[in-house]
């Protein structure tokens, strides 16, 4: 599972690192095109804006995937191990449910229902395509939530067995 936990940061890596080259480039052809043409485009600004929603669901996937989503954890720090644990898994278990109903289930129903609407600014591009952000991201979210709970629930199971807990990596 760690390899498949690997392999799929990678490739939200890459799609990260790409989607914020090509935003850099978009924007910075919107700028210019506006000071240096006096003709700024309503396609880069629309790209733009669109690229900039995908990075940002696509970062918080990968940052999902790293531990490094926000949480308090002044109660969970003060609790003994294997509550501490106990209680990472329930978080991560109704993160679960809420990515398959909202992002997953819902991101989709908002695909389907908007295939056919174009975007304004541009044409070629449909608002579905735009919404396929997030059961994307949703998937991977989930992935990530279900390797959570396999790892916690292994690190619940050495504490109660007496080995020494594992710092979370």
């Amino acid at each position: 599972m760690e390899t498949i936990k690997r392999r799929v940061d990678q490739i939200l890596a890459f799609c990260c690192i790409l989607l914020c080259g090509l935003l850099t480039v978009v924007v910075t052809w919107q700028v210019a095109a506006r000071y240096l043409l006096n003709s700024p485009g309503a396609q880069s600004e629309e790209l733009a804006k669109i690229m900039f929603v995908w990075l940002t669901l696509f970062s918080a996937a990968l940052l999902f995937g790293e531990k490094g989503h926000m949480n308090i954890g002044l109660l969970c720090d003060s609790l003994p191990v294997r509550w501490n644990i106990s209680l990472q898994v329930l978080t991560s278990v109704l993160i679960l449910i809420f990515c398959l109903a909202i992002l997953v289930v819902g991101g989709w129903d908002a695909v389907v229902r908007t295939m056919r609407q174009t975007n304004a600014a541009i044409p070629y591009l449909s608002t579905g395509q735009i919404y396929l952000a997030l059961p994307i991201c949703g998937v991977f979210s989930s992935f990530y939530c279900i390797y959570n709970i396999v790892t916690d629930l292994r690190r619940l199971a050495g504490v109660m067995s007496g080995d020494r807990p594992q710092q979370e990596g």
